[in-house]
């Protein structure tokens, strides 16, 4: 007889001690029970302990943008985290940051000074094919379409040159900005350590 009480002592504290769960169905009626839901009600599911008290409340919904805002920020964390890390394993000092910035800016400056003479070659190849689209003019001859489609080229070469010259311009800026946050960042990590 002893047995069979304590027996049924430990099933009524063992269902006491099961958690509850709560959650709006579909018709938005309060639903209580023992297992949570099948399906995964809009409002979450509540679980609630042996008194009626929550004990772990659903997450609350976010919005597509905020949770867009969210991954972003954490991938913005984990970039930044990926950049100290390289910093940290590519310079011991910031001697060497200036080094690499120098390296980088004489590759540019290389670039621009290919431009000018690449310039200086097509501004002579352009005005042989004017003079000779001249003549042909002042000969009332018809000018050959070939000779204005070179023309062309040649005028749009002149155009991308100068486009990618400005460009390496802008890279050195940027170059020498990063390599001043390089600097400053890689002083803050070793200052950290």
């Amino acid at each position: 007889m002893r047995g069979v009480v304590l027996g049924l002592m430990l099933v009524a504290l063992s269902a006491q001690a099961a958690p509850l769960y709560r959650w709006i169905d579909d018709n938005g009626n309060v639903q209580f029970s023992d297992k949570p839901p099948v399906n995964n009600p809009k409002s979450g599911v509540t679980e609630l302990d042996r008194r009626g008290m929550v004990k772990r409340a659903p997450e609350k919904p976010i919005s597509d943008d905020e949770r867009a805002r969210q991954q972003a920020e954490a991938q913005q964390r984990k970039d930044a985290q990926r950049r100290d890390k390289a910093l940290l394993q590519s310079f011991s000092k910031p001697e060497e940051i200036d080094l690499l910035r120098d390296r980088q800016i004489e590759a540019l400056l290389g670039g621009i000074q290919t431009n000018k003479l690449r310039r200086q070659s097509a501004e002579q190849r352009l005005a042989r094919q004017q003079q000779q689209q001249q003549r042909l003019l002042k000969a009332k001859k018809a000018v050959p379409a070939d000779l204005d489609a070179d023309i062309a080229i040649s005028q749009k070469e002149l155009v991308d040159l100068d486009a990618d010259s400005k460009t390496k311009l802008t890279d050195i800026d940027a170059v020498k900005r990063r390599a001043d946050a390089d600097k400053k960042r890689l002083a803050e990590l070793r200052g950290s350590n």
